[in-house]
C-alpha cells in the first residue's frame, strides 16, 4: 500500500514538473522584442580637388622660364571634389627652379576627424621634413590643425626644389611627381599627431610681432600665400608650436611671390650671407636695368610700385603705394599703412 501512495506522489510531481515547464515556454514565448537602429553620420575628409592652380613658382636665375606645376587628385571620393589622394607634377626648366604647393583638406562629413599622419610616396610622415628624388629636393610643411571639426580646413606646404647645384648637362630629369595621402580617424578628443617642427603662415597685421614672443592669436588672419591677403607685400611667420621663430618680408612681383629674410643682425659681419641671400633674391625679381641700386648699408630696388629694400643690419621691407611691411632687425614684423600703424 504504501508502494503504491509513493508511486502515485511521484506521478504527481512529474505531472506537476510538466506543467511548469509548459507554462515557463507559453511565458518565454511573449518576450520577443522587435526593434530598428540606423546611423545617420556620415564620413568625409579630403583634399578639396577645386584648388588644383594653388602653387607659386619662382626661378633662381635672371634668364629663362619660370617653371610650371600641376595637382591632380585621386582616391575614394566621399563627396564632390573631396579625395584622400593627391600627386603633384614639377616641371622643371633649370636648376634653382622652386614651386610651392599648397593643399587644402577638409572635413565636410558630420563627424569630427583627426589626421594621424600624412603618407608621402607611401611613407608616414608626422613632422615637417626633406626628402630628395632625383635632383629634386621636396620639403613637406605640415598642416597647421590635425584635428578638424566638421566644415573645417586647414593646409599643407609642399615646397619642390630643383636642386641649384645640379650639373644641368648630367641631369636626366626636369620633371618629377610625388604623392601625397591623408591617413585619418574619428577624432575622440585627443585630436591629431602634433608636428614637431615649424611651419609657415602669411599675414597683413598692424601689430608689431617680436620674435618668441608672439602666438598665432596674436598674428590675427592668417593665409595660405602672400596672393591670398590681396595685398603685393605680406609677411611671412615662422611657427613651431604657434610661436613665432622667424619672419621675412614678401612681395609680389609679375605673380610671382618672393620672401626677404629679417631679423639677422649682420652689420659686423664681413661675409654677410643673409644680406647677400636678400640681394640674390631682389636681383632675381627686378631684371630690368638700372632697378636695382646698392648705397652704403642698403640695397633696394624700384619698379611699378613696389620698393623692396634690405640692409646689413638685417631688416628687410617692401611697399606698394601707402602699404608697407618690414621685419626689424630685432626680430619685429608688422604692415601698416600710410605710415602710420
Amino acid at each position: 500500500m504504501k508502494e503504491k501512495q509513493n508511486n502515485i506522489i511521484i506521478a504527481g510531481l512529474v505531472a506537476i514538473s510538466l506543467i511548469l515547464a509548459v507554462g515557463y515556454a507559453a511565458f518565454a514565448s511573449n518576450l520577443t522584442v522587435n526593434g530598428t537602429a540606423s546611423i545617420s553620420s556620415n564620413w568625409c575628409i579630403g583634399f578639396d580637388s577645386t584648388k588644383t592652380t594653388d602653387y607659386v613658382a619662382s626661378k633662381t636665375h635672371q634668364t629663362g622660364d619660370i617653371p610650371t606645376g600641376s595637382i591632380s587628385f585621386s582616391g575614394a571620393t566621399c563627396q564632390t571634389s573631396y579625395k584622400t589622394n593627391a600627386s603633384l607634377v614639377a616641371n622643371f626648366k633649370q636648376p634653382g627652379d622652386k614651386i610651392v604647393y599648397t593643399l587644402t583638406i577638409a572635413n565636410k562629413g558630420s563627424l569630427a576627424a583627426a589626421i594621424e599622419s600624412i603618407l608621402v610616396d607611401s611613407t608616414s610622415v608626422t613632422s615637417d621634413q626633406t626628402i630628395t628624388k632625383g635632383n629634386v629636393k621636396y620639403t613637406i610643411e605640415m598642416p597647421l590643425d590635425t584635428s578638424l571639426a566638421v566644415n573645417e580646413t586647414t593646409t599643407m606646404q609642399i615646397t619642390a626644389e630643383f636642386q641649384n647645384d645640379t650639373n644641368i648637362s648630367q641631369s636626366t630629369t626636369s620633371a618629377e611627381t610625388i604623392n601625397v595621402q591623408i591617413n585619418t580617424t574619428q577624432d575622440e578628443g585627443s585630436g591629431g599627431f602634433t608636428p614637431t617642427n615649424s611651419t609657415k603662415v602669411y599675414a597683413v597685421n598692424s601689430l608689431s610681432i617680436y620674435k618668441g614672443t608672439s602666438t598665432l592669436q596674436d598674428i590675427g588672419t592668417t593665409y595660405n600665400s602672400c596672393a591670398a591677403t590681396g595685398k603685393n607685400t605680406c609677411i611671412r611667420y615662422t611657427l613651431e608650436n604657434d610661436i613665432v621663430t622667424g619672419a621675412e618680408a614678401c612681395f609680389i612681383k609679375g605673380g610671382v611671390e618672393y620672401c626677404l629674410i629679417g631679423g639677422v643682425d649682420e652689420s659686423s659681419l664681413g661675409t654677410r650671407p643673409v644680406y647677400n641671400a636678400n640681394k640674390a633674391t631682389l636681383q632675381t625679381a627686378f631684371t630690368e636695368a638700372n632697378a636695382c641700386f646698392e648705397s652704403g648699408s642698403n640695397f633696394y630696388c624700384a619698379n611699378s610700385g613696389l620698393n623692396p629694400n634690405v640692409s646689413y643690419a638685417g631688416a628687410a621691407s617692401a611697399s606698394f603705394d601707402s602699404w608697407y611691411c618690414d621685419v626689424g632687425s630685432d626680430g619685429s614684423a608688422h604692415c601698416y599703412v600710410g605710415g602710420s600703424y
